[in-house]
């Protein structure tokens, strides 16, 4: 063989070993890739664990909230129980049924901590509690359906609480539970997920199945604005005001991640993304309005609460569920420095590790 046939057959094993080293190195870039992300996701975990477990669901902890003074934390789970605990030392001090025995679906305390609102997942019923004597106070219900009562809200005077549910957002006197508003879109059917007031109380705020999310002002029931989803398939799980009411967060039911709007202009400030598939449950300001904590779940156990800069749009840190169950609720305790969130147990999950409440030092937080 001469010279010329030796030297055409060379080419061929280095082109193999060309694409070889190609290949190689794109292995390597991506395995790297991997590492940065891991790391990346260790170092905004940081090692956090819950400083106090609460113990006592034998359900998901669906809605989680303190008391105004910030002593007491609330929790209701799906078999219709709500337990009230000592925030400093974890000591339960009341433990509340719903009346027909339905899932509580969401909690809030009064401005003065002295009435607990928890809305049930039948019946359309929102009862209000004493939590000085865990007596019912009164219960109002929705006019249009029984649908559960997926949101409740008092006014920040505490002369009203708003509902949400199938028929619309509902609000109504507490000092004569009866109802003294309606507000609801001609253009929407959907069912009201989450409803908030502003802190000034000027404002509601109303988000639901269709993806729309509705400013209200509270003193006429006028419709200020409507804002689209921008998801692809949208769903508004929750929505919550900054403390200087400018902005609001809503969470998206279908891509996870949160939005934030411009209260005075409807113009969507920041996207802060989350898992594709996942959902994000709550949104929830600290008292500061320099953090905002999103609560997302995918289904699998997977749940974590990401904790972002308000003002940076950075994620800050990740808190992942230390049973590994989804998380369906976060609350900020008024001084900022705790962080309660609750277990949801899915059905596709062993139950051996029974559902708890957790209390999450969250001091560090600049």
């Amino acid at each position: 063989m001469d010279s010329s046939a030796v030297a055409a057959l060379q080419p061929a094993p280095a082109r193999a070993g060309g694409l070889a080293w190609r290949i190689g190195r794109r292995w390597r870039i991506a395995a790297i890739a991997a590492v940065i992300a891991v790391v990346a996701a260790v170092m905004l975990t940081g090692g956090h664990r819950p400083s106090m477990g609460l113990t006592g669901h034998g359900a998901g902890v669906v809605s989680v909230a303190f008391s105004p003074d910030g002593t007491v934390v609330a929790a209701a789970d799906e078999d219709g129980f709500i337990y009230l605990w000592r925030a400093a030392t974890g000591e339960r001090i009341i433990t509340l049924r719903s009346p027909r025995g339905a899932a509580g679906h969401a909690i809030a305390f009064s401005p003065d901590g002295r009435l607990l609102a928890a809305g049930d997942s039948a019946g359309g019923d929102t009862t209000v509690w004493s939590t000085v004597t865990g007596k019912r106070v009164t219960t109002v219900r929705d006019p249009v359906s029984e649908a559960f009562v997926g949101s409740v809200a008092f006014s920040p005077d505490g002369r009203l609480l708003a509902t949400g549910d199938t028929g619309g957002t509902y609000v109504w006197s507490t000092a004569t539970g009866r109802m003294v508003m309606t507000l609801r879109d001609p253009g929407r059917q959907a069912y009201v997920n989450s409803v908030a007031f502003s802190l000034d109380g000027t404002l509601i705020a109303d988000g639901d199945d269709d993806g729309s999310t509705s400013l209200w002002a509270t003193a006429t029931g006028r419709l200020i604005t409507s804002i689209p989803g921008p998801g692809r398939a949208p769903t508004v799980r929750s929505v919550a005001f900054s403390p200087d009411g400018k902005i609001l967060a809503t969470g998206d039911g279908h891509g996870g991640g949160a939005y934030l709007w411009s209260t005075a202009t409807g113009r969507r400030i920041a996207t802060l993304p989350g898992h594709e598939n996942g959902v994000a449950r709550s949104v929830a300001f600290s008292p500061d309005g320099r953090t905002l904590a999103v609560v997302e779940g995918i289904g699998d156990g997977n749940g974590t609460l990401y904790l972002w800069s308000a003002g940076t749009h950075k994620l800050a840190a990740i808190l992942a569920d230390p049973d590994g169950y989804d998380i369906d609720s976060a609350a900020f305790s008024p001084d900022g420095k705790t962080l309660a969130t609750g277990d949801d147990l899915d059905a596709d999950q062993p139950t051996s590790t029974p559902a708890r409440t957790y209390l999450w030092n969250v001091s560090w937080l600049p």
